[in-house]
């Protein structure tokens, strides 16, 4: 696991039992610290078998003057840190014979969700992966994204972040603000719990789900009205 928060890192990893776990704290904007965590990762295990791609961020803004630097720091975090994983694990795939690439997009990557940025590279993300699924198949690696709806995570409930942000709009405390969010926009009234989308992501990547590909899954509450 890679993250730039140490801390939560060293908690995580003391919370999973009899399983051997590798972190490292790593900023994935950062070419150079990829490789190495990669190559630390090869090292640590003999072989790598999946990637999960799961960095992301979202800020709330006028679409006219949402700032570009922002915008382009987002695209550094989640589409172009994610290719770069994917470029320094398939070669790993391919002498395995055998692969799985997990990609957290949204289901605001199907329909906006008045995030500009956000909404712009989960679209980007959800195509490329596409594009990656086709490039790997023959290799006998699968490559999905998962489009989760909101979920209840510290991206929604942090100071700052979108429980936040939305509260400014709204006038109502973050909790009301989450709660009148969920009730008028999710059928099932209700934020995801991050095992939820967790589980989505390990089916794909497991054998069961193997035969499954280039396909962006919605797990999401029943939010995307399109029928894809």
């Amino acid at each position: 696991m890679a993250d730039l928060n140490q801390a939560g890192l060293e908690a995580m990893k003391d919370s999973i039992k009899n399983v051997k776990v590798y972190v490292e704290q790593v900023d994935i904007t950062d070419a150079k610290a990829c490789e190495e965590f990669v190559a630390n990762v090869a090292k640590e295990f003999g072989r790598i078998d999946v990637l999960c791609n799961n960095a992301g961020t979202g800020m709330m803004g006028d679409l006219l003057t949402f700032p570009e630097e922002v915008f382009r720091k987002h695209a550094d975090l989640m589409m172009y840190a994610p290719i770069r994983l994917m470029n320094l694990c398939i070669p790993h795939f391919k002498e395995n014979g055998w692969g799985s690439i997990v990609t957290m997009a949204s289901m605001f990557g199907k329909q906006p969700g008045g995030l500009l940025s956000y909404d712009a590279i989960k679209a980007a993300d959800i195509m490329i992966n596409k594009d990656y699924s086709n490039y790997c198949a023959p290799f006998n690696v699968n490559v999905n994204s998962v489009c989760p709806g909101p979920v209840a995570t510290p991206l929604w409930y942090e100071k700052g972040q979108l429980g936040d942000q939305l509260a400014a709009v709204t006038g109502k405390s973050v909790e009301e603000s989450i709660k009148w969010f969920a009730q008028t926009n999710i059928p099932m009234q209700r934020f995801a719990e991050p095992e939820e989308i967790a589980n989505a992501a390990v089916y794909l990547a497991s054998v069961p789900g193997h035969y499954i590909t280039g396909t962006p899954l919605n797990v999401d509450g029943g939010m995307v009205k399109t029928t894809v």
